[in-house]
C-alpha cells in the first residue's frame, strides 16, 4: 500500500485516503513543473525538498529526524528499502493548485502520503499545523518504506500514534481517547477483526481511526508480551505480500482483549500531565 493522506476536518478525528500499490490499484505516476524544488535538505533517511529556505539544522528537521528514529527503535523496524522525499510548499494556495493539477481525483486535504511506482513522497504546506501533518504523513512513508505490506487499520493507528508531539513517544492521542472513553461508556464493542475487514479508505471513518489508535497504544504500553507480538508482526510484514490476521497472536481471545482495551482506555490521563508510559 502507498498513499495516504490527511484530512482536513470533515470530523475530529483524524480521516486519510489509501489507494493500494502492490494490491488492486495503483496510484498513476504524474508529475508537474511547480513541485518544489528550489531547496533541498538531505537526511538519512529522507529528504526535503521545498520552495522556500529550510536550514539544515531548523527545528522541523530536527523533528522528523526524531521521529524516524522513535519509529524505528520503537517498533523495531529493519532498513528502509527506500527513501522518502517530502515536498513542502510555501503556502497553501500553491500547494493546492499543485495538488489539483497533479491529482484531480484527489479530495481537498492538509497534506499527503502518496506513493508511486517512481517514489513514496508527502506533499504539505507551511501552515500552523505542518509539523502534526508531516508527524501523521511521514510515519506512512517510513512504514512503506521498510514493509512490504501494511493493513490499513495498523498503518492508521500507527500514524495517528505517532502524530502526537511531545517530549516523550507514547503520549497518548487526547482526541482519540475522550472519543473512545465516550464509546466505551455506551456498551462499545471495539474489534481488530472488524477493523482488519475494512479494506476500503472510504469506509474508515473517524471512530475507526479511534479505535486503530487505541489498539496500537493499548498494544505498545499496556504489557511487554503484546508490544512484542506487535513488534513480530510488523517485522513479518517486511517480505509479506499479504497480511495475516493478528488475532491469533494475541494470548487472551476475541471477548478478553475487548475487554482488556475498555479498561485500558478508561485508565487512560485525560490531560497532557502525568501521560507519559513506559514498557
Amino acid at each position: 500500500m502507498a498513499a495516504q493522506t490527511r484530512a482536513m476536518p470533515l470530523c475530529a478525528a483524524v480521516l486519510s485516503w489509501m489507494v493500494v500499490v502492490c494490491g488492486c490499484h495503483m496510484a498513476p505516476t504524474r508529475w508537474s513543473d511547480s513541485r518544489p524544488l528550489a531547496h533541498t535538505v538531505k537526511t538519512a533517511g529522507f529528504v526535503v525538498q521545498s520552495d522556500f529556505v529550510i536550514a539544515e539544522d531548523a527545528p522541523i528537521i530536527q523533528e522528523l529526524e526524531e521521529l524516524q528514529s522513535d519509529v524505528v527503535q520503537t517498533l523495531e523496524l529493519p532498513p528502509a528499502r527506500d527513501s522518502v522525499v517530502v515536498y513542502l510548499f510555501s503556502s497553501e494556495s500553491v500547494y493546492r493548485r499543485y495538488m489539483k493539477k497533479t491529482w484531480p481525483s484527489l479530495p481537498t486535504r492538509r497534506a499527503y502520503f502518496i506513493g508511486t511506482s517512481r517514489e513514496l513522497a508527502v506533499y504539505s504546506f507551511h501552515g500552523p499545523r505542518m509539523q502534526e501533518d508531516l508527524r501523521h504523513e511521514l510515519t506512512h512513508g517510513i512504514l512503506h518504506a521498510t514493509l512490504q505490506t501494511v493493513p490499513l487499520w495498523l498503518d492508521e493507528g500507527l500514524a495517528e500514534y505517532f502524530e502526537v508531539g511531545g517530549s516523550e513517544t507514547g503520549l497518548p492521542h487526547l482526541e482519540h481517547a475522550r472519543s473512545l472513553r465516550r464509546h466505551a461508556a455506551k456498551n462499545w464493542a471495539p474489534s481488530i477483526a472488524r477493523l482488519e475487514g475494512i479494506v476500503d479508505f472510504q469506509e474508515f471513518d473517524c471512530n475507526d481511526y479511534a479505535e486503530s489508535w487505541g489498539w496500537v497504544h493499548f498494544m505498545l504500553h499496556s504489557d511487554a508480551q503484546r508490544k512484542q507480538i506487535l513488534v513480530d508482526y510488523l517485522g513479518d510484514l517486511r517480505d509479506a505480500e499479504s497480511a495475516d490476521s493478528i488475532l491469533a497472536r494475541l494470548p487472551t481471545d476475541r471477548q478478553m482483549a475487548t475487554h482488556q482495551l475498555t479498561s485500558w482506555v478508561n485508565s487512560l490521563p485525560q490531560s497532557e500531565r502525568s501521560a507519559v508510559f513506559r514498557l
